[in-house]
């Protein structure tokens, strides 16, 4: 191909500037996929710890009641609905736990452990003790792990709890959870039967948990629910809809941030253009006036942009790998309390990644082709031949 033989000569004739060239879309394509990658592991890490920390579908009580009654057969009822995999009953109620001079405010869940491990498996949080262990009603608990701390107590220990409208009553400790989010400071377990009876409400519910098997199905499943039931289904998505919505205002943020980095890139491209331009104005003139059209020679700098920001691409996307997966071999220790139980810099290697940073590299490098590409095709052949 005519054109292409002449761009890659053209490339060919500046080698300082072309490896400069590609040095710099090498180094904005690498950047842009460690970046995405990061923000793949985030995301990935905030999404699983919602989904996996909390009920897919939360139930609550119709408007203008406290309680859910008669709730075994709505429990029935949405555990034969499409796509459930797990039901969870639950009483919600405010405490206080004390030990010695310490004392804590928490919110105390009655639950049957094995229907609250298919909703959320609590199991894989125990530190300390079984989940199982509250299955049978009687005064035992199970704390989070810095509820734990700050009220200095550990297995077998007793803990009072001072429940509103009755008397105090002592709880063994029998098991200790870390999730790494602030339920750790804020939640403690018993068994259903015995908080309902503390409480005196009956054989009556406060919410119920659901889990399902597409997680992203929920929303359109609580809906479902609102309407059928009348009681107030909410999804996790409805739920943390804060927090979604911060990961998309950042997402669109970073995305300029991309922009900014590739249009840098995409300047020495122009740059090293225009140079060509500049030398090869003769060149340019000759080829013109051999009767080489407008087209051929915005063609030939075009594709002198994608030859640049190809090989750009292809050292890019190796550097973006190499040190994308050098970061994720590094464990860089983070709180786990901090940050949704994650302890390490998360990275998520994508081949989606790699694919939009290496279309979207290509398009501003084109872009920036454009301009010296138009200069060259624009000039008078004559002028261009007597100009050198």
């Amino acid at each position: 191909m005519f054109e292409l033989d002449v761009a890659t000569r053209h490339i060919k004739s500046r080698r300082r500037q072309t490896l400069f060239s590609i040095i710099a879309v090498s180094l904005a394509v690498g950047i842009i996929i460690i970046f995405m990658s990061m923000m793949s592991g985030y995301t990935s890490i905030l999404i699983d710890s919602t989904t996996e920390n909390q009920a897919h579908i939360t139930v609550m009580p119709k408007e203008g009641e406290d309680y859910i009654h008669l709730y075994h057969g709505l429990e029935n009822h949405i555990h034969d609905l499409e796509g459930v995999e797990g039901v969870s009953s639950y009483f919600q109620g405010e405490a206080a736990l004390q030990y010695k001079h310490n004392a804590e405010g928490v919110l105390l869940y009655g639950i049957n452990p094995e229907d609250e491990n298919r909703v959320v498996n609590r199991d894989k949080y125990m530190l300390a003790g079984e989940f199982a262990s509250i299955e049978n009603p009687g005064s035992r608990i199970i704390l989070g792990f810095k509820l734990a701390k700050n009220l200095d107590v550990g297995i077998g220990d007793s803990v009072t709890a001072q429940i509103p409208g009755a008397e105090p009553t002592d709880f063994t400790i029998t098991g200790i959870f870390q999730t790494g989010t602030p339920l750790d400071e804020t939640m403690a377990f018993v068994n259903l039967g015995r908080l309902q009876d503390l409480y005196g409400s009956g054989d009556v519910i406060t919410g119920m948990g659901i889990r399902m098997f597409d997680a992203y199905a929920a929303e359109e499943l609580a809906n479902g629910i609102d309407r059928e039931t009348g009681y107030d289904a909410v999804s996790w998505i409805e739920q943390n809809a804060e927090i979604l919505t911060l990961m998309e205002t950042s997402e669109s943020m970073v995305f300029f941030i991309y922009i900014i980095i590739f249009s840098i890139s995409g300047f020495g491209i122009a740059n090293v253009l225009i140079m060509i331009v500049m030398e090869k104005v003769g060149e340019i003139g000759m080829l013109m006036a051999m009767g080489t059209s407008r087209r051929s020679i915005m063609l030939i700098f075009l594709l002198e942009a994608a030859i640049l920001g190809m090989m750009g691409v292809v050292v890019g996307c190796i550097l973006g790998y190499a040190a994308s997966a050098a970061i994720a071999s590094i464990i860089i220790p983070v709180p786990p309390e901090m940050y949704f139980g994650m302890d390490h810099l998360p990275i998520v290697i994508e081949f989606k990644n790699f694919i939009s940073a290496s279309v979207f590299a290509m398009v501003i490098n084109i872009i920036a082709g454009v301009f010296p590409a138009r200069r060259a095709s624009k000039m008078d052949p004559v002028e261009a031949i007597y100009s050198v």
